[in-house]
Formats: C-alpha cells, sequence, structure tokens
C-alpha cells in the first residue's frame, strides 16, 4: 500500500503530523452531499450499496450454546432476522418468518430454545431451520416439509463478528470484503471484552451524516468541550491531529491520539483507583494487543477509529471498544445500534469503576448525535453547493469516494 508523504508534510503548527496510508492526495475535498439526501438517491444506494455489502449484525458470543439465538431487526430491508447456533455448533441467520403465512416467529429479544413454535397456527421449525411439525398435515396438499424450512440469508463469521449479505448471489466473500488489512490483523481482539451496555436510536437524518460523525477527530475539541475536555492531543498536538490514518479499497482506520498531559479530576481518580483507565484518561499500553489495532504503534495512542463500509464504526481501545451500526430507514431517517464493551471485571471495584466511565461515554455520545437533525436541515434547504472536508477529515472523503464507487458498479 502507498503512502502520502505530500500530506504528510504539509505546515502545521501541531508538532504530531498525520501519516496517510493508502491514496489521500486524490480525493476530494468538496462533496455534494445535499444530492446524496434525497429519497431517490437513497433508494439506490439501498440496492447498489447496502445490499452487496456484507452487513454486521451481533457476536457469537451472543449465542453461547446450542439453540441460543437472538432477533435482530434491519430496518434497510424491513427484515427481522433470527440468528440461532444449531446443534451442530454452527451460526445461521434466516428470516423471521413462518414458512406457512409469514408470521414473525420470534417477535424479539435473545434467549434459548430446542425448536420454534409459530404462535399462529403452530408450525414448528429445529434450530438449524428445518421444518419440524405441520399441524393437521393431512389437508395440505403436495406438501414437502423438507421444502419448507425457514429461509436463509447468507452469513459468515469474522473473529467473532456475524455479518450477513442480502445479494442473492454475493459478489465476494467477507474476506475478500475486508480485505488483508483487517481480516487477518484482528486475532483475538474481539474476545478482550464483554458488553456492558446498549442503546438504539432513530434520528432524523441521513445515514451519510450519522456514519461521518463518527469519522473524524476535528470536532472533539468543540462538541466534548465539557465531557472530555482534554482527553486527546496536549501540548505536543494541540490540534490533535491523527498520528496515523489508512485508507484501504472499501473501508478505513486511524489512531486518535491521548493527552499525556490529561488532568484527572477527583471521581475520575477514584474510578481508576479500583478499576482501569478507560475514558477519558488512557494509560497508552498496547503491548496486549494485535497488530491491527494501533498499527503504528503510537506512543501516546488512545483509540483507534475503524469504519468498515458501509455501516459500522468500532472505537477500539485497549481495555474498551466502542461499536456503532448504521441503518438507514429511509433517505432521511436513521436507527443507529450501540454497544459498549469493557474489559472482563474481577470485583466489585472494578464494577464500579466502569459504572463511571460507561455514564461519561453515554454523555460523550450524546453530544456525538447532537448535531445530526440540525445538519440535515442545513443540507436539504438547498444553500450549500457543497461541504468541504480537510485533511483531518480525509476518512470521510474516503468514504464518499467509496459510495461513488460502488453506485458505478465498482
Amino acid at each position: 500500500m502507498s503512502t502520502d508523504t505530500s500530506l504528510a508534510q504539509a505546515e502545521s503548527p501541531a508538532r504530531v503530523q498525520t501519516k496517510f496510508v493508502g491514496v489521500a492526495q486524490s480525493l476530494d475535498a468538496r462533496v455534494d452531499v445535499a444530492k446524496m439526501l434525497t429519497p431517490e438517491h437513497y433508494a439506490v444506494e439501498r440496492e447498489a450499496i447496502f445490499r452487496r455489502a456484507w452487513l454486521p449484525i451481533g457476536h457469537t458470543d451472543d449465542l453461547p450454546e446450542p439453540g441460543s439465538y437472538f432477533v435482530y431487526d434491519v430496518p434497510t430491508f424491513n427484515a427481522s432476522l433470527l440468528v440461532v447456533r444449531g446443534d451442530d455448533g454452527q451460526v445461521r441467520v434466516f428470516h423471521n418468518a413462518c414458512r406457512h403465512r409469514g408470521n414473525k416467529l420470534v417477535r424479539s429479544g435473545a434467549g434459548k430454545k430446542r425448536s420454534f413454535m409459530c404462535g399462529f397456527h403452530g408450525w414448528s421449525f429445529s434450530s438449524d431451520g428445518a421444518l419440524k411439525v405441520v399441524t393437521d398435515h393431512n389437508q395440505f396438499d403436495g406438501l414437502e416439509k423438507a421444502d419448507y424450512g425457514l429461509s436463509r440469508v447468507t452469513s459468515e463469521v469474522w473473529e467473532n463478528l456475524i455479518f450477513v449479505n442480502f445479494d442473492e448471489t454475493p459478489r465476494e466473500s467477507l474476506q475478500d470484503w475486508l480485505g488483508p488489512e483487517f481480516f487477518d490483523r484482528y486475532q483475538g481482539y474481539w474476545d478482550l471484552h464483554e458488553k456492558v451496555a446498549s442503546y438504539s436510536f432513530d434520528l432524523n437524518c441521513n445515514w451519510h451524516l450519522a456514519v461521518n460523525s463518527f469519522t473524524e477527530g476535528y470536532h472533539t475539541m468543540y462538541i466534548h468541550k465539557n465531557t472530555a475536555r482534554d482527553y486527546q492531543g496536549g501540548k505536543i498536538n494541540p490540534q490533535r491531529h491523527r498520528p496515523h490514518m489508512e485508507l484501504t479499497r472499501r473501508h478505513h482506520r486511524f489512531s486518535a491520539p491521548g493527552n499525556p498531559d490529561h488532568e484527572i479530576l477527583p471521581v475520575e481518580g477514584l474510578a481508576i483507583k479500583y478499576g482501569r483507565k478507560l475514558l477519558p484518561a488512557f494509560d497508552f499500553d498496547f503491548s496486549m494487543l494485535p497488530a491491527g489495532v494501533n498499527p503504528s504503534r503510537y506512543e501516546y495512542w488512545a483509540f483507534d477509529n475503524i469504519a468498515l463500509f458501509p455501516n459500522m464504526v468500532v472505537l477500539c481501545g485497549n481495555h474498551y471498544r466502542v461499536e456503532l451500526t448504521f441503518w438507514p430507514i429511509d433517505g432521511s431517517r436513521t436507527r443507529i445500534y450501540n454497544s459498549l464493551y469493557n474489559y472482563k471485571t474481577k470485583n466489585l471495584g472494578e464494577r464500579l469503576g466502569q459504572a463511571y466511565f460507561r455514564a461519561r461515554g453515554r454523555d460523550v455520545l450524546r453530544e456525538d448525535l447532537n448535531t445530526l437533525e440540525a445538519q440535515q436541515q442545513g443540507l436539504v434547504s438547498g444553500g450549500m453547493p457543497h461541504v468541504i472536508l480537510s485533511r483531518q477529515e480525509t476518512a470521510l472523503k474516503h468514504h464518499f469516494a467509496v459510495t461513488e464507487n460502488m453506485l458505478r458498479g465498482q
């Protein structure tokens, strides 16, 4: 992969300059985002991007044993998915609809079942999707149970993340979709943490705006000035420039710079005393992490931001991670699923410490979401021919370039 040295050498008062890996120089800095906010444009994107893409829906950790299941709703395709670990240990994804008359087989939630019975007429399916029971079977002419198992959705697993593909015949494997820059470089990372909180939000904004809100650090000094005022940058990097940014065929990752001079407040100090540094303090220890996390091994590393196009952003820390998925409902509404994962606790003190950081992270998230509906209103008004993006927003430039490429069928 090439390195763009011209951007890294650009004049700046900061002592930390961004190293760009991948083609950054040729990306457009002026983007007509407003044209992407129409219902017509979204309808094209749904088929050309979301139907072709590998989309994350959960983790194998959520299915600890045979018969474990969870329901996952995908508003982009108005689909409900039933994700099940079969008796053979394999994870399968089905349309959550009885093959008799389409009733939702499991209304919501998660649990464990040996079989799934439809509450409408009593048809029953095994954990591998096979139709096992048809009530009053002799009243159906020519019905062969082997022909009416639950409808499968193509799925694959990377590390412990479960992905689906809604294309009738996927055009590439999950491994090819992720690329070598991601596929082989995160071994074991997703097993370091456990889920401690999850939220969902429906916002009146386009999915592009929602994803973009979490894929640049330029905003952090302003939006987060009260909740995480000095967690990044510091004296050596006053503008909080990303030390490392890598662009691949579809995805990106960059490293966020921690502040070695961060002032620890009294309550934060108590949380750290009984637990570990999470957010807004960092211990700069990345010795336990695989090569894909903090790939440049930056000394004052806070966390990585990885964006798996089109709709997943992960903030990858050492003792925590934050996962966000963005599902367009239509051209002007987006559902956001947010999950927080922390290190696995050993005692009450660590759990109390995590509670503080969980509350702080929730408030930071709400600040990130706060601008989205206002952006939507400003852009759809028609008063702006384009937005203009800085070098520190190169990930956004890349996002829109990938969008255009996929709309062209590339």
